[in-house]
């Protein structure tokens, strides 16, 4: 009960937080009739990240299973692939959109790997969130300081979860050094709460040729 009544009171909260990023994310487009690439991504709890594939003539999503299908009017193609290995060649989208995916992809080489591929593929910029490691509160668990304990601390802890997570999973939140090494042409910055920022965010878009 008491984990229902938790995740009930986060939900709002977390969708608030994907619709500022959108809105951030909005900011950095001008053009029109642009190709997208979801890596890793779907419509958000609420459908939030449908106003984001608005914006684009063709959205792609790198996902688990490949389908066709309409979402509210919005012809999304999703391809089975892993973000680590992307089937695509250079450039091959002008824009590129992850939203807390680079945290579970494995232990800091694969995220780099991870950050490469979406670098790889991107031709106009990118723009890539994940929790921010510094803040206190492990948005997963919804457990205080939860990212800074042991694995093994972690399975003991996480039986204690108030959020979606029930069972113990490897997740490697990263701080803002690391993202800024991962995305170095990138602009690094923090969002959501004010003033700790739970979440980060690398922002690239290339100048004008």
């Amino acid at each position: 009960m008491f984990r229902q009544w938790a995740l009930a009171l986060a939900k709002p909260i977390h969708v608030r937080l994907r619709s500022q990023k959108v809105e951030l994310f909005c900011e950095h487009l001008s053009d029109t009739g642009l190709t997208l690439l979801d890596v890793g991504g779907g419509i958000g709890i609420a459908g939030e990240f449908l106003r984001l594939y608005s914006h684009f003539s063709k959205v792609v999503m790198a996902n688990l299973e490949p389908s066709l299908r309409e979402l509210d009017g919005h012809r999304v193609l999703q391809v089975a692939a892993d973000g680590r290995r992307l089937p695509f060649n250079d450039k091959s989208f002008d824009w590129v959109f992850s939203n807390a995916v680079i945290e579970h992809v494995g232990k800091y080489e694969q995220q780099r790997r991870f950050a490469d591929e979406i670098r790889r593929v991107a031709r106009m910029g990118y723009f890539v969130t994940t929790p921010n490691r510094s803040f206190p509160l492990e948005p997963h668990t919804l457990l205080p300081f939860y990212q800074f304990l042991s694995p093994s601390w972690q399975r003991r802890m996480v039986r204690f979860s108030p959020g979606y997570l029930k069972e113990w999973e490897e997740i490697n939140l990263l701080s803002e050094r690391q993202m800024t090494a991962l995305f170095p042409e990138a602009q690094v910055t923090r969002a959501g709460v004010p003033i700790f920022g739970n979440s980060l965010i690398a922002c690239y878009k290339a100048s004008p040729q």
